[in-house]
């Protein structure tokens, strides 16, 4: 029916209050489970280098005659790698008019972006340490870049098809990227291999890490025929219909599947891969931790905001660790 006529209404109304709610609702999501997860080490130059060992191979035809002359063996020295310090920064400045006026959801925006930038940063250091990306000296006009952890991975990476190692290179100092395979479908029959591959080269990795997409898909290995199956006896007239696993307890230990949303954030080219990670053999190193930096001055009225952090990835023995890479991680298909 229609409205009745010259009826006042709020469309041609002044004076209304508008009602805005002193809320902001963020739903971007803030957590980094391998900033959260992997210890700090205290670092003290651009480059940070540590050396790496191993043990010789085992052997059965170690007998020795009575008497016999000494002989020795030839010398094996350490490798000594490294990676390079990264600057992450986020700026910005706020007209001091804005800092002044009544605004809803905050009290001070330059409290507000401060607290933004830095988990902004945050963000960006997580999928920074996951990725595929080579590490770079850098000069006066090219920016330090660390190596990313699926570039570091060489010796205990499982690859599609046409995909090839990258890894630490002694020539050059620098970690190469690895070469990108045919994209296929995550399978128990992988991870297996991979837990078994770290484990035989002297990794123990208790978590793994792994975008969305395919913690879904590493809760469908409870119908494999290998699974052992859980059942659950329902005490009450509600019960819970349990499809989903957070753990998976292998031929050589229990791994955490822990399900980072930032790779699908960070995309294809990061959720692409599944880590397996021995926490003991890896750390972020701070050359200065992410702060506010005091001496920015303004030729401006507004109030000037950096927030810079430098840090890099100490992948302490690479062969502690493990990679799946080449999987699909967005989706069936990507």
């Amino acid at each position: 029916m229609p409205i009745v006529t010259n009826a006042q209404t709020s469309y041609s109304s002044v004076g209304n209050r508008e009602d805005l709610h002193d809320l902001i609702g963020m739903i971007s999501p803030a957590e980094c489970p391998l900033y959260s997860t992997l210890k700090d080490k205290p670092v003290k130059a651009v480059k940070t280098e540590w050396q790496t060992d191993a043990l010789a191979a085992p052997v059965t035809t170690n007998a020795q005659l009575e008497g016999d002359t000494y002989a020795f063996s030839a010398f094996t020295a350490t490798s000594r790698v490294g990676n390079f310090n990264q600057i992450f920064r986020k700026s910005q400045i706020i007209n001091n008019t804005q800092e002044a006026v009544d605004k809803a959801g905050r009290k001070s925006e330059v409290a507000y972006q401060k607290t933004k930038m830095g988990q902004e940063i945050k963000t960006d250091i997580e999928v920074t340490m996951l990725a595929n990306q080579a590490s770079v000296a850098g000069d006066a006009t090219t920016p330090r870049r660390m190596g990313g952890l699926r570039a570091w991975l060489a010796s205990n990476d499982s690859m599609g098809v046409g995909g090839s190692s990258g890894g630490y290179n002694a020539g050059t100092g620098v970690v190469d990227v690895a070469t990108n395979g045919t994209l296929r479908s995550f399978t128990k029959v992988l991870l297996d291999d991979a837990i078994q591959s770290a484990y035989v080269a002297g990794g123990n990795p208790t978590i793994a890490m792994l975008s969305p997409y395919n913690k879904r898909v590493f809760s469908t290995f409870m119908s494999d025929a290998n699974v052992a199956q859980l059942r659950t006896a329902t005490t009450s007239a509600q019960s819970t219909l349990v499809g989903a696993a957070d753990a998976y307890l292998s031929d050589f230990g229990l791994i955490d599947m822990i399900p980072n949303r930032q790779m699908a954030r960070a995309g294809a080219a990061v959720a692409r891969n599944i880590f397996l990670i021995d926490k003991d053999k890896a750390s972020k190193g701070f050359l200065r931790r992410i702060q506010q930096m005091k001496d920015v001055h303004p030729n401006a009225d507004g109030t000037p905001i950096v927030i810079l952090g430098e840090c890099t990835l100490v992948v302490e023995n690479e062969a502690a660790h493990a990679v799946i890479s080449d999987v699909f991680g967005m989706s069936a298909t990507t």
